[in-house]
């Protein structure tokens, strides 16, 4: 008779507990994208998630990435957001992508230039950190870690070289282009001509 009590008082509480972890579960899902679409806003509005994709290196999952665009050309600005999946420091961070630039054909004095304008851009990053790359039409790149400005470099020379990384047909990444792409096409200024991924 005590067991059965025990059993029944137990009942609602644990009945509590599990939908409070469900409203949880649900909200943290359904918030992780949109806080990073809010962060856009004041940069191009009117952004929409084209696609996204998990970037994996030698087996290990790096960060989950989302691009956001403003039209279907991405020629009103859009945006690459990575959410991360490991601690990097922010000068690895920068090697990467400079080492990416070149296997792409940049040139020695552009991978120099921006290379040292990236290091004092790039912060070290924690599981859960976001980076976040946003062309601004007119302006150049602005870039945010966790939803706030860390700096920006101008120019479209640089956003064709830095995006091409991922956006590029090109790219050493091409499920993850494909996952962002989607059957639409990369933005403008990446591929003049359209190249839906395939």
């Amino acid at each position: 008779m005590m067991n059965q009590f025990n059993t029944i008082s137990v009942l609602p509480r644990m009945a509590t507990f599990l939908c409070g972890m469900i409203v949880l579960l649900i909200s943290l899902a359904a918030n992780g994208p949109a806080h990073a679409k809010e962060s856009l806003d004041p940069y191009v509005k009117g952004l929409q998630l084209q696609g996204q994709g998990r970037m994996t290196f030698w087996g290990f999952d790096v960060y989950d990435a989302r691009l956001y665009v403003g039209d279907q050309r991405g020629q009103t600005g859009f945006a690459l957001d990575l959410n991360y999946l490991r601690s990097l420091k922010g000068s690895d961070i920068t090697k990467r992508t400079i080492d990416e630039m070149q296997r792409l054909g940049v040139s020695e004095a552009n991978r120099n230039t921006w290379g040292k304008k990236l290091d004092g851009i790039f912060p070290d990053v924690v599981s859960g950190s976001s980076l976040t790359a946003i062309h601004v039409p007119g302006r150049g790149t602005v870039f945010l870690h966790n939803g706030k400005s860390v700096g920006e470099i101008a120019g479209d020379d640089f956003a064709r070289a830095f995006f091409s990384i991922w956006l590029d047909p090109k790219t050493a990444a091409p499920k993850l282009r494909t996952a962002l792409i989607g059957q639409a096409c990369a933005p403008l200024i990446i591929a003049p001509t359209c190249e839906p991924s395939r």
